[in-house]
């Protein structure tokens, strides 16, 4: 019976952290920091697609103070993840990359250089 009782709560426990970890959006910082190199370059339009390593399927900015739940509506996602505290900071924009249902990866970027996200792929850059 303990043999019994303790391979069930292994099992709970085995299904619990597999629920809390996977399908979470991680920050991808080596795109971040291609993607600012190249905003500050001058870049107006980068196709995002060609500079992804990962699959994803739908692309979206959100703005400043932006909550999760916001992101999830709008995407039709459920959003578990890094959002780089997206609705605490006003000094950049959430890049969240979404396949089918989970967002995959997030990036950070400026507000200053960024204007908006184009046939869902291409990020326009702002005038300096």
């Amino acid at each position: 019976m303990k043999r019994y009782v303790y391979t069930l709560l292994m099992i709970g426990i085995v299904v619990i952290l597999f629920n809390t970890f996977s399908n979470r959006a991680t920050r991808d910082l080596a795109l971040e920091k291609s993607l600012i190199a190249l905003l500050e370059q001058g870049e107006k339009e980068i196709d995002l697609s060609e500079l992804t390593i990962f699959d994803w399927i739908k692309v979206e900015l959100f703005p400043p103070y932006m909550h999760d739940e916001v992101i999830e509506e709008t995407m039709d996602i459920t959003f578990k993840g890094d959002n780089g505290n997206i609705d605490l900071f006003d000094c950049c924009f959430l890049l969240v990359f979404a396949n089918d249902n989970y967002a995959v990866k997030t990036v950070m970027l400026p507000m200053h250089r960024i204007d908006s996200i184009r046939d869902e792929r291409v990020l326009v850059g702002r005038e300096k």
